[in-house]
């Protein structure tokens, strides 16, 4: 009973994980092998338990034995074949001995079995609700298990008169609760899912009701973090990680691999801060979109795509309680605007007047600029001034034509106030003077200037422990001092100040942007958390507009993306490979491997090792039982020949009951019309004599036992196939 009872509870488990993870380890689909081999181990394992301690190791052993001789056996070309082509049997099994140890446990403990009972059923329905394809044969085991557990809570809990074993009910009930599983697989299943939109309707009602609020109550303000993405533009001692999620973003352009999302940007420094005023409304982030596309088209052309592409990014946000929209820095803002009302340009951010919570969803439209163009350079430092039809020509793209402070007029403003605003007298050290000096004079193009100021800011040290800013650091010169000659170390927003303020001194105007970089996962999207907060710089170019630098070690500019014909050629010259001579060499290698059978040998020689094996611990066995029963006294003897006849009567029919007598068992045999039992049960009342008195056992004693002994094993050889099993197994 208890064998099956294992079964029942064990083998749907080890089926079930099979089902559930079988292509995960490999295993080919409708393939009919893994099952076998998990029903098999699984029932190995269960006969195992059931066995003593001597004969589970014997087992193990015999199966120890079959699998080293197969191995040897199998010769090093099937050892290769089996390692390239059959490999994920060896993970089935690790998956089914898994599951196995698991339904063991299962087995033992009620609440494992509550545990994992519960844990399916809300596999299934997340499942159902996700409207993900459930196989009819995992659902059907799941319903087996479900209902096992079900009908054993009953049992536990209800008052009933009868036998209170709750695992022989179990195994009685097991077929009807089988006969319903296997109606619930036969019938046919809808081509449709179900697709519980109420149910997904509340609980996306109710997640982004708890974000919100959480939100509200942990979130009062902007700052997230001393490593997240904050409105305060102050140094502080240090950083440490933070890998809480804030953004999810898809993109449905592949070239899109990597992006810098703003958040605040500035040109006033303090000396210990950044100023981010986010309450006056600007136009300078579209202007800045407008002039790049315009400068791109005029250079480009039909090519323009090499440089610039257009993109749509669908954002889902995580982060509590923010007004900002974090987004490229060539955002196309009206275009934006048609499907996210109530956001607005405030000093180069970009705000929304609802505060963006858990689970907020929006469309960004944007360009992002190929940073790995060969042709940026060129254009950076050579485009030609924009003419008014074409800026009225990008005016309309991009749906700003005859919009307030979007005219050709306000863009030439635009560009004569960006000199204005950051090129001005910093009050710096002749020794940083002299730095910048050198950086200057190195390279003829701003461009190139930019480069080396970001090479030369690389070489310094990258720490998210610089310390604080002393106290003598007060404006621009002196922090630029303290970073440069005395700390020489720092994070992002050290380096990215430093650029910012040594390219305003050399005339290139220069902004600082904070915000987040975002790159590609291997699902396709982008997942931005915290610790991807990230300060650089931004450097204005006539004619063209902002664009990004990199000056913090470790760190580098969105790679960007090849040229389009150059990728089309390479997939051509791949398509193009000649593989004739591959494919007849595959065709001989097969036919090669169908004529190949396999050697019966390779079977035989194991099944002999077991044999063998098996041949030798029966006759360790009986040899080693016989030295230790010639080693007892004649009580010992007589104790353990009693306790071996009434095993044996238990196999012919007469096991003896819970709270039974010796008397009562021997009254009821001789009751019996077994004439031939009752002729060899006379050692239990001598048996009962010497548990209950001081009876000595004689030598005299135990030869009616072991003739009695002899008999009853007779006996059950001839009764059944099953009694002889048994009886021989008892006997390992």
């Amino acid at each position: 009973m208890s064998i099956l009872y294992d079964i029942i509870i064990i083998l749907p488990f080890s089926l079930l994980t099979v089902i559930l993870f079988g292509s995960c380890a490999g295993m080919p689909e409708d393939s009919a092998a893994g099952f076998v081999i998990c029903l098999a181990l699984s029932l190995l394992i269960i006969f195992l338990r059931g066995m003593k301690r001597k004969n589970r190791l014997r087992g193990i052993c015999t199966a120890a034995v079959f699998i080293i001789v197969l191995a040897i056996a199998a010769g090093e070309e099937n050892r290769q074949l089996f390692i390239e082509e059959y490999l994920w049997v060896l993970h089935i099994i690790f998956l089914s001995s898994a599951a196995l140890i698991a339904g063991i446990l299962a087995a033992r403990n009620i609440w494992v079995r509550r545990i994992a009972a519960a844990a399916l059923v809300i596999y299934a329905a997340a499942e159902t609700v996700l409207s993900r394809e459930i196989s009819k044969e995992a659902f059907a085991l799941i319903c087996f298990i479900v209902l096992v557990r079900i009908a054993e809570e009953i049992q536990r809990r209800w008052v009933k008169s009868g036998s209170p074993d709750i695992k022989a009910h179990i195994t009685g009930i097991s077929p009807i609760l089988l006969a319903v599983c296997i109606s619930v697989y036969l019938v046919p299943a809808p081509d449709e899912p179900y697709d519980w939109q109420f149910a997904k309707n509340i609980y996306s009602g109710a997640s982004s009701l708890f974000g919100r609020i959480y939100g509200y109550l942990t979130h009062p303000s902007d700052d997230y973090g001393s490593i997240g993405f904050s409105d305060s533009g102050s140094f502080l001692a240090g950083l440490q990680g933070n890998d809480e999620v804030v953004m999810h973003i898809e993109t449905g352009n592949p070239a899109v691999k990597e992006v810098r999302l703003a958040g605040c940007i500035s040109g006033d420094f303090t000396g210990r801060e950044w100023i981010f005023d986010t309450g006056t409304e600007s136009s300078y982030r579209m202007t800045d979109t407008a002039e790049t596309a315009c400068a791109v088209r005029k250079y480009a052309g039909a090519a323009q795509s090499d440089l610039l592409q257009n993109t749509n990014m669908y954002f889902e946000s995580f982060m509590y309680n923010t007004k900002y929209i974090f987004s490229p820095g060539k955002i196309r803002l009206e275009k934006t605007k048609e499907k996210l009302p109530g956001i607005s340009e405030r000093n180069g951010s970009i705000i929304s007047e609802q505060r963006l919570g858990y689970n907020d969803r929006y469309l960004i439209s944007c360009y992002v600029l190929n940073y790995g163009s060969p042709d940026l350079p060129e254009l950076l430092d050579n485009a030609e001034p924009i003419t008014e039809a074409e800026w009225d020509q990008t005016a309309r793209a991009e749906n700003i034509y005859g919009k307030d402070d979007y005219s050709f007029a306000d863009y030439l403003d635009h560009s004569s106030d960006i000199y204005e605003k950051y090129c001005r007298p910093l009050g710096l050290s002749e020794r940083a003077k002299a730095v910048i000096d050198e950086i200057k004079n190195s390279s003829d193009s701003r461009y190139g200037r930019a480069k080396k100021l970001e090479a030369y800011l690389k070489k310094l040290e990258y720490s998210t422990d610089a310390g604080a800013l002393p106290d003598t650091v007060t404006d621009a010169g002196s922090f630029l001092d303290h970073f440069l000659f005395t700390s020489k170390k720092g994070w992002c927003m050290h380096f990215a100040t430093a650029f910012v303020l040594m390219a305003d001194e050399m005339g290139m105007p220069c902004r600082y942007v904070q915000g987040y970089t975002a790159k590609r996962d291997i699902s396709g999207d982008m997942i931005v958390k915290q610790s991807n907060a990230h300060a650089w710089p931004e450097v204005y170019f006539d004619n063209v507009g902002w664009v990004a630098f990199e000056p913090t070690p470790g760190f580098a500019v969105p790679a960007g993306w090849g040229r389009y014909e150059n990728t089309a050629n390479a997939e051509n010259e791949m398509n193009d490979t000649d593989t004739g001579d591959d494919t007849a060499e595959e065709s001989e290698t097969t036919e090669e491997s169908s004529q190949t059978g396999i050697d019966p040998m390779i079977f035989i020689i194991p099944t002999a090792a077991v044999a063998g094996s098996l041949l030798f611990f029966c006759i360790v066995s009986r040899f080693g039982s016989r030295r230790r029963y010639e080693r007892m006294n004649p009580q010992e003897k007589f104790t353990y020949l009693t306790q071996q006849n009434l095993r044996l009567l238990g196999l012919l029919g007469f096991p003896r009951e819970n709270g039974e007598t010796l008397s009562e068992y021997y009254d009821r045999i001789m009751r019996s019309e077994r004439q031939d039992i009752k002729e060899q049960i006379g050692f239990i009342p001598l048996y009962e004599t010497v548990l209950y008195s001081d009876r000595e056992i004689t030598a005299a004693d135990i030869e009616p036992s072991e003739a009695a002994h002899n008999a009853l094993r007779e006996l059950v050889k001839k009764s059944s196939l099953r009694s002889g099993l048994m009886l021989m197994l008892r006997d390992q």
